[in-house]
């Protein structure tokens, strides 16, 4: 990244108060631009939803689509490390939907990008909020339906009911925090970009992983079938990308998803890009939504 293309964005990191929820998020805006601006992009996470994790693909975003567009990325709630108490998935719906509406100007058409999990939430902000509001939505590798009865979710279901088991990855979690920086940035792949492991090492945090936890239960419950009325009712503005080889959206679901809406912009990344694409595929979803951004114009 040039030092022209740093000139072109400030680059805002800070908490602010979701409802009554302390709310870690970051703000990627022009330099000298006003943020009142006609569009704003909000990337909402997967689980976990530590928005660190999204900076380089914001800021690739940014670059790609002409370095006007305000965006935002927003914690879960409780996956900031400020607070002990744990969230269901309807209430992260509501986090993010108090979001907006205490921190986007009203004026904004909102473009979201929901990722994993962040899909289905990026749904229910799209059925939710006033028809105009929302221009677009872009649903990347997203759980939408069958959680549990995925290749992961058959893998994960069982192990994450155990109270057992839970409790060790907590406090293993607390005992992992207490060693060296070094060993922690160990954990995060190599070439990884630096934000990433910043995001990790706020992940290794017991009340984050609780709340971690306690999502993905809620999760498994939640999503299980698709929510067919929801689509076909907003099907020209919502954008559906699935990875090939994804063990929580697998081809099949993208496969299912073609059948049922042909009319619906369906597709299937051509790269390989990982579930996770935020540790090393940034730049090249960036680069496909951008594209489609653009269209927007």
């Amino acid at each position: 990244m040039t030092d022209t293309t740093r000139q072109l964005y400030n680059l805002t990191r800070s908490v602010c108060y979701t409802g009554k929820i302390p709310t870690k998020y970051f703000t990627l805006s022009p330099v000298n631009a006003n943020r009142e601006g006609d569009k704003r992009i909000l990337i909402i996470p997967g689980n976990p939803g530590i928005c660190d994790y999204y900076i380089t693909f914001a800021i690739r975003l940014f670059q790609a689509t002409g370095c006007r567009l305000s965006i935002d990325c927003v914690d879960h709630a409780g996956h900031s490390g400020l607070e002990t108490d744990v969230y269901t998935l309807s209430q992260q719906i509501q986090h993010k939907l108090d979001y907006v509406k205490q921190y986007i100007p009203d004026s904004a058409n909102l473009i979201l990008i929901g990722h994993s999990i962040g899909a289905h939430i990026a749904i229910e902000l799209t059925k939710s909020l006033p028809y105009a509001r929302v221009i677009k939505s872009f649903l990347l590798f997203p759980t939408i339906e069958r959680m549990a009865v995925s290749p992961n979710g058959v893998r994960l279901v069982p192990k994450f009911a155990s109270k057992f088991y839970r409790a060790s990855m907590v406090w293993g979690c607390f005992l992992v925090s207490c060693l060296p920086r070094s060993f922690l940035e160990g954990l995060v792949p190599t070439n990884a970009d630096r934000y990433c492991v910043e995001a990790t090492s706020r992940l290794i945090n017991k009340d984050v992983v609780s709340n971690c936890l306690y999502m993905a239960n809620t999760e498994f419950r939640e999503v299980v079938n698709l929510d067919m009325d929801g689509i076909r009712a907003n099907l020209d503005r919502l954008h559906f990308h699935y990875g090939p080889n994804d063990e929580w959206a697998p081809q099949t679901y993208y496969q299912d998803l073609v059948d049922k809406f042909p009319q619906g912009q369906i597709v299937l990344d051509s790269e390989n890009a990982p579930h996770a694409f935020v540790i090393k595929f940034s730049e090249h979803i960036a680069n496909i939504v951008s594209k489609e951004i653009l269209k927007l114009w």
